[in-house]
């Protein structure tokens, strides 16, 4: 069942009313018109638990904003007396969520994160230890399977990291001034985040985990610890993809390791006794046949959203991109992947860049 429902709001002015369609991350809705003639709006509000109006005045011209209050900011202003929004700019202080450049402090997100690493880790052992460097099949095979296997976890690794470390897209906090507002024409509606105190650009959502709000955002993924958003979409569809074509990759060479170790009544796989061969084949083998299974459905949901250009959350909410279905699917892949067509996209060390146009709107990759 959606989370959508209809609100209605207030106003100083019987004649200006109408009813907000509010989504599953916001409960709440102020509203100001600022006039670049007057002063910043004064803010009167009415009792109504979740609906917040504030006008300046009945008049009709400048910029009208909607504040879109997150519904985890909600319950916690309810049940937590002691708020603390972020004001600060560096998003390094203890209101923020992030440390250095961009990663996200989140002690679920990052034992996931690095527990992703570890089952690479102990794929690499298994694959170098248990079945290709003992003699249990020629030099030339054990060399071009090391090669290939080697390079495809360097792919999944450093797509991961790159989704891991990446700015997803957020909008600068605290750029909703005055200032930028003069910008709109009059009569323009804009969004404002009361959590960031940001513009929030069309399809941006607010993130509960990193406290920002992201640009196309897709879902926060906790397996990277990061937001899936505009700037590093295209890193966390690598990273599904090579994990899964990695995964296939080692359960093909475990099937041949284990017909070769039965069909010589394990004479050829001397390195490990055959009880500890078999442990760590087992435990291999569930790790590949869960992350084939799982990147795969990752990677293709991912390129069905593209192709439908809807994002994670967008699907979730029932919003439909019905205006945007004429655009083809090589047009909607630029947006995540750069508007160079190549081999590029394939490259985690390549970042998506230029400028796209899609449907009058202006992407921009800033990573």
């Amino acid at each position: 069942m959606s989370l959508t429902k209809l609100l209605p709001t207030a106003h100083t002015n019987d004649d200006y009313d109408e009813d907000v369609e509010v989504g599953s991350s916001a409960v709440r809705i102020n509203r100001h018109s600022y006039n670049t003639d007057t002063n910043w709006p004064t803010q009167t509000s009415d009792m109504t638990p979740l609906v917040t109006t504030t006008t300046e005045s009945t008049e009709t011209t400048g910029v009208v904003i909607k504040d879109v209050v997150p519904r985890s900011m909600y319950y916690h202003d309810r049940d937590n007396d002691d708020d603390c929004l972020c004001t600060c700019s560096c998003c390094r202080c203890e209101c923020c969520p992030t440390v250095s450049d961009w990663c996200v402090r989140d002690p679920y997100g990052l034992s996931c994160g690095f527990t992703t690493w570890f089952l690479f880790v102990y794929a690499q052992f298994v694959m170098i230890f248990v079945i290709l460097i003992p003699k249990s099949h020629g030099t030339l095979f054990n060399f071009i399977n090391l090669i290939i296997f080697h390079a495809l976890e360097v792919l999944a690794v450093s797509s991961h990291f790159r989704t891991m470390f990446s700015n997803p897209g957020t909008v600068p906090l605290n750029n909703a001034t005055p200032e930028n507002f003069l910008k709109y024409a009059n009569g323009t509606v804009v969004y404002r985040c009361a959590m960031c105190q940001s513009i929030k650009p069309p399809r941006a959502h607010h993130c509960s985990v990193c406290k920002r709000c992201v640009k196309r955002m897709d879902h926060h993924c906790v397996f990277v610890n990061n937001c899936v958003g505009q700037n590093n979409q295209k890193y966390f569809i690598l990273f599904t993809f090579y994990t899964c074509i990695i995964s296939i990759y080692a359960l093909i060479l475990l099937g041949i390791h284990v017909t070769t170790c039965i069909q010589a009544d394990w004479s050829v796989c001397t390195a490990w006794s055959p009880p500890a061969t078999i442990i760590f084949l087992i435990f291999l083998a569930f790790e590949a046949i869960s992350f084939s299974l799982f990147t795969g459905i990752m990677t293709g949901t991912q390129l069905y959203s593209i192709y439908t250009d809807t994002t994670g959350i967008e699907s979730f909410k029932g919003e439909g991109n019905s205006r945007r279905r004429n655009n083809s699917f090589i047009s909607s892949l630029k947006v995540v992947f750069g508007s160079q067509v190549g081999l590029t996209w394939l490259n985690p060390f390549s970042k998506p860049v230029n400028v796209i146009t899609q449907n009058d709107e202006r992407v921009t990759f800033d990573v």
